[in-house]
């Protein structure tokens, strides 16, 4: 999750140049060894809503290093990370990105993003926070990155409003990244008042389209777990 009110994560170039730079695939492979499919949003892929459409944001340092120039981000002064003027003042594209300590796997995604990023000039410090500690920072939005994970229903249409309206990023809310959008929120609003399932069905992909665009967070995968098995 990217903090959407941060200085340098409010441009969505550079949060579609960080998912472009997050090796999803290979993630998956040495962390989950193989078992999780990358996702492009919140909608359960098994849904009925889900916005089959989207094309990937695939592992592309080159586009990623595009986004951040376009975005302003160079390396003016030499020292190896990049940098960029905001509010008349010079900027070093450097963050911490918050993990939950004891929860190794997040630990590890967040390594392996640091590393990626050390290559192309942007720091990034790593940081385990016991849990209650962690939370608190998450939901007083008082961070510039950080790793979780949500849950998803197949069984039960989904209601994105809690998560993603813009009022809910006030105080303590569950939009815990800032993420405002006047579009997202009249789709969001008028999903809980529309009926029609087809309809309903649009509203949501749309939404889907616009964080796809967006990028608000860099979705990860869903994991593949095995619950019970046929002899």
């Amino acid at each position: 999750g990217w903090n959407n009110a941060h200085p340098i994560f409010g441009d969505k170039r550079v949060r579609r140049a960080m998912t472009h730079l997050t090796d999803r695939d290979g993630m998956i492979q040495n962390l989950l060894f193989g078992l999780g499919e990358p996702v492009e949003g919140p909608i359960d892929v098994f849904r009925p809503e889900y916005n089959a459409s989207l094309k990937p944001l695939g592992y592309d340092p080159d586009r990623a290093l595009d986004l951040l120039a376009e975005a302003g981000w160079d390396d003016t002064d030499g020292d190896g990370l990049l940098d960029k003027m905001i509010d008349g003042k010079r900027v070093p594209f450097s963050f911490e990105i918050l993990v939950n300590s004891g929860n190794q796997m997040r630990k590890d995604i967040a390594l392996v993003l640091q590393n990626e990023l050390s290559d192309i000039g942007v720091g990034c410090e790593v940081r385990e926070l016991d849990w209650s500690i962690f939370l608190d920072r998450v939901k007083s939005k008082e961070y510039d990155a950080m790793v979780l994970g949500w849950t998803s229903s197949i069984v039960y249409a989904p209601d994105a409003y809690q998560i993603w309206h813009s009022s809910q990023a006030a105080e303590r809310g569950s939009n815990h990244i800032a993420f405002k959008n006047d579009e997202v929120d009249r789709i969001l609003d008028d999903y809980r008042l529309e009926f029609d399932f087809e309809k309903r069905k649009q509203l949501y992909q749309r939404f889907q389209e616009i964080l796809h665009e967006e990028q608000p967070y860099t979705f990860l995968w869903k994991s593949r777990n095995a619950r019970a098995y046929s002899r």
